[in-house]
């Protein structure tokens, strides 16, 4: 961006300068240009010098890098000049806008160039030293539930909660350094046995990343993946801390998580179902203490432990909270963000990602300019926070015709399993996860591995699946909950109440996963049932 910046005012004093030889002086613009190239890039390695790359130490000196900076723009005259002349004497245009538009094309090529080999840190041949940061840029540490340490050129907002002053060894190292060379036709991974790197059309200057295996697992980000934040976590690092935590023999599960006579009681659904919404609800009607709203960390001895990331925020589930407002600029820009943000939002971002679009690259940017609308619960209303609990109830949420049930075991977990897969179906996971090895483990065997600890850490959890028409998780899961495990019974078809919808059918379950208890109600309902 602030190579951008400073192309943008070179452009000006370049524009200047033709117009004053070609008008004032009759000079043919054909040779105004080149002239004008002269002044204009004086002007810009000044700016790049002073502002862009400082910090950095490049190993040759100022005079050489200014001849080689004024050669290269020099010799993308032999592209501009024929282009020039092509579109203001062929096209038409006057010479003002083809300059302009000439100098646009080449300007990816220049910032290629000179961040990868005029201002390059010494100390690596492709100019991808960690010094080659920019200068400020601190090191953040986040331990993860005592469970991994997570150190970051790039502050993680979703793991602010965990950020913590305290020395340790990292897990987890994410640095900022330029990935990737020269443009491309297609996205392209690039599989190199312990490296997987993923590059985009615009080389250097796209949200590139590359991940190295080893101990700490290194991941490589580009500048314009580093400033988009959220692309970074969401996208790249939630998605490999899923399987980093499994091989560390605990679940990253897709679900929200609240504590409720000093047990966990976990809601877990697809996105945009209303869990957000029914969160906010029960915490604050309720009183029940909060964990967590997207993500539970499951121990295999079926303990969930806090992962209290911030929201994200909609117009539906603003409304919830009753008695909080915010400010009148964010309220207005409310409404761009949760449509940009919505499952319809992402579903077109899932379409392109399919197509040849550097779909990374325009994430990044579109979540820059506009940011997804994430608060913390702490700010929106007053509640209790706990930290981990042992798990007494899943419920599987859909919406749709009226139905509560308990599945079996296996069933449950496919269905646990699932929603999480659905959270990380943006591009580029589906690309890069295949390849992930940890350890001695490839994906097919942490996939294997994940499933296995989810099922011992369920094993005696009551696991119930319920489906309302709209949004009422709020007045259906209490009721749920007070009923300590117990099977739905016949109603009266007649009665619309919402939280007495039940299905009174219970599906015959694996022997060895039914406590005597379980058995006994389950065997009291089917003969109610006959």
């Amino acid at each position: 961006m602030r190579f951008g910046l400073v192309g943008a005012t070179g452009l000006g004093v370049n524009q200047l300068a033709l117009a004053a030889l070609a008008e004032l002086l009759g000079v043919h613009y054909i040779l105004a240009a080149v002239a004008a190239t002269q002044a204009s890039t004086s002007w810009n390695f000044l700016g790049t010098e002073l502002w862009v790359f400082h910090g950095r130490r490049p190993g040759t000196s100022l005079a050489r890098r200014f001849l080689t900076f004024l050669t290269l723009n020099n010799a993308t005259l032999v592209v501009r000049l024929p282009l020039l002349w092509l579109l203001t004497d062929v096209v038409g245009l006057h010479y003002l806008w083809s300059n302009a538009l000439t100098l646009g094309i080449v300007f990816l090529v220049r910032f290629m160039v000179s961040d990868g080999w005029i201002w390059a840190s010494a100390g690596e041949p492709d100019g991808t030293a960690l010094s080659a940061r920019p200068a400020g840029r601190e090191l953040a540490a986040y331990s993860v539930a005592g469970i991994l340490r997570i150190e970051s050129e790039v502050p993680l907002r979703e793991l602010a909660y965990f950020r913590t002053e305290e020395a340790g060894k990292a897990d987890l190292l994410i640095r900022v350094g330029r990935v990737g060379g020269m443009p491309m036709r297609r996205t392209r991974f690039v599989d190199n046995g312990d490296s997987l790197q993923y590059l985009e059309h615009l080389g250097a200057a796209s949200a590139n990343f590359r991940i190295t295996m080893g101990d700490p697992i290194d991941v490589r980000v580009s500048p314009l993946l580093a400033s988009s934040p959220h692309v970074l976590y969401t996208n790249v690092i939630e998605a490999l801390l899923r399987f980093l935590l499994v091989s560390r023999g605990y679940v990253l599960l897709h679900s929200a998580c609240m504590m409720v006579n000093g047990h966990a009681v976990l809601l877990s659904a697809q996105t945009d179902t209303g869990k957000t919404s029914t969160v906010i609800q029960l915490v604050r009607d309720r009183h029940y203490r909060f964990l967590s709203d997207d993500m539970t960390i499951i121990a295999p001895d079926g303990v969930a432990i806090h992962y209290p990331k911030p929201m994200t925020m909609s117009y539906h589930t603003m409304s919830a909270i009753r008695g909080h407002r915010l400010p009148l600029h964010q309220r207005t820009t409310l409404a761009i963000q949760s449509r940009l943000h919505s499952k319809s939002g992402r579903s077109v971002g899932r379409r392109l990602g399919t197509w040849n679009v550097p779909i990374m690259s325009v994430n990044s940017i579109v979540q820059w300019l506009v940011p997804p609308p994430k608060y913390h619960i702490a700010s929106l209303l007053d509640c209790e926070l706990a930290e981990r609990a042992p798990i007494s109830h899943i419920f599987i949420m859909e919406r749709g015709e009226p139905l509560q049930e308990r599945p079996r075991r296996a069933a449950a977990v496919a269905m646990l399993i699932e929603n999480t897969d659905d959270a990380y179906g943006f591009p580029p996971f589906a690309t890069f996860a295949p390849r992930l090895r940890i350890g001695a483990d490839h994906y097919e065997s942490l996939r294997r591995k994940e499933v296995e600890l989810l099922r011992r850490a369920i094993g005696r959890t009551a696991v119930w699946r319920v489906r309302v028409p709209g949004h009422e998780w709020a007045d259906v899961l209490p009721e749920l909950i007070e009923r300590n495990g117990q099977h739905p019974v016949a109603v009266d078809p007649g009665d619309k109440t919402p939280r007495l919808h039940a299905i009174p059918i219970v599906p015959a379950m694996e022997a060895n996963e039914l406590t005597p208890a379980d058995e006994l109600l389950a065997s009291s309902v089917r003969l109610r049932h006959e």
